[in-house]
């Protein structure tokens, strides 16, 4: 009887600890799920404003900034996939289902949309990394294959492979059973289709190639950069303009913080999503679970969510297009009040002399062709018959005696 007893309590005090841990766990995955939101809308913001500003004549004349245009369009998109599902799934739906769940062309077009543009994003600024450092290592790089109007052509190859590359996505990822409920992430045939084989595949080709093409990259612009500063009498400084090396090394300095930054967001939940979402499926709690995958996938969309605030602390010319750009609108807004004031006033004026002017017409309707008609009348007398008189004169007529 003292052992059930002792063992009841046990459990019951097991059951209490995990209800609280399962409480504290779903109020971090709310926090982040608001947080995913929160992402959807300063990243969009950020990287329209991004866009905006690097469509500036004085910026879109730089190949590294064409590339940043276009990875800012991927960011936009990578966050409408898998981070807005974040907050659908915990705020939204009402039995915590994915939004790649709600249909087979949802779960094709989303889960093929976030691993294109996730892909594309790393590789655009791969390319960034690679222009530089080859237009470092050989000079006439930028003069045969570096050029401004080929930028357009890398792109679309960049974007033709990742397309081809996640077609497959668009055909086979996710069935439905019998029951009408749709299974996204599998095959009917093979449960681990996405999670965890086409995921290493996108481990490989999202993050671990870019980033050891990223790190040999920068690691040389780094030092021919150092030792360019360090050599007062480097003959390719001394051919540069002081303003555009500033301009290089601000670029530099840009790429490598966002790089930086790439990688390091991004890998942990690259790493966990390969190695270990099969290890915690069977051996923790949902919830605990739940709250693993969405601080990971919070960390890796962050990345893609803060380039602008990047942009902003490490590159000088992109502040100071920003700045021109809003001052451009703020003047423009004065204009524009201005003007109006002013169209204001004269329509005012013009009503004010269209009134005065029918006010006047109006006048001179009402008054009568005749204003004293005993002046016309005394100055017009009947002076062929004197009997006709009025009786107003002194001769009254002969007939009147």
């Amino acid at each position: 009887m003292n052992s059930s007893s002792l063992i009841s309590r046990d459990n019951l005090i097991n059951d209490t600890i995990s209800q609280v841990k399962n409480s504290r766990h779903l109020f971090v995955i709310h926090c982040l799920s608001i947080y995913a939101l929160v992402l959807i809308i300063v990243g969009t913001t950020g990287n329209l404003l991004t866009i905006i500003v690097s469509l500036r004549r004085q910026l879109r004349r730089f190949v590294t900034v064409r590339y940043l245009i276009f990875v800012s369009i991927c960011d936009i998109i990578s966050l409408y996939g898998w981070n807005l599902n974040n907050f659908y799934k915990f705020h939204v739906s009402p039995n915590q289902s994915n939004i790649e769940d709600i249909s087979l062309v949802h779960c094709r077009m989303i889960s093929f949309m976030t691993f294109v543009a996730l892909q594309l994003s790393s590789w655009c600024l791969t390319a960034v990394s690679l222009d530089r450092a080859l237009n470092l290592y050989w000079p006439k790089w930028k003069q045969i294959y570096g050029r401004i109007r080929y930028t357009k052509y890398y792109i679309i190859f960049l974007t033709s492979i990742c397309l081809t590359m996640n077609s497959h996505v668009l055909f086979l990822n996710g069935y439905r059973e019998p029951s009408g409920r749709v299974t996204c992430y599998s095959t009917s045939s093979n449960p681990g289709y996405i999670y965890p084989q086409w995921e290493r595949v996108h481990l490989v080709v999202y993050n671990l190639c870019p980033f050891a093409i990223m790190f040999i990259c920068n690691t040389y612009i780094i030092f021919v950069t150092v030792r360019s500063s360090r050599t007062q009498n480097d003959s390719r400084l001394a051919k540069v303009p002081r303003k555009s090396a500033e301009r290089y090394r601000q670029f530099t300095a840009l790429l490598i913080l966002v790089t930086f930054a790439f990688v390091v967001l991004t890998l942990p939940a690259c790493i966990y999503f390969v190695f270990f979402r099969n290890y915690f499926v069977s051996r923790t709690q949902r919830s605990y679970r739940y709250m693993i995958q969405v601080l990971l996938n919070s960390i890796q969309f962050t990345s893609h969510g803060i380039n602008f605030f990047l942009y902003c602390f490490s590159a000088k010319s992109f502040r100071h297009e920003l700045h021109g750009m809003f001052r451009e609108l703020i003047s423009s807004c004065r204009c524009k009040c201005q003007w109006t004031r002013k169209e204001t006033r004269q329509n005012n004026y013009q009503i004010q002399q269209y009134i005065r002017n029918l006010d006047n017409a109006q006048a001179l309707h009402n008054r009568p062709l005749c204003p004293d008609r005993d002046i016309q009348m005394n100055h017009y007398q009947f002076k062929f018959f004197s009997e006709f008189k009025l009786s107003g004169e002194k001769n009254p007529p002969n007939w009147i005696s």
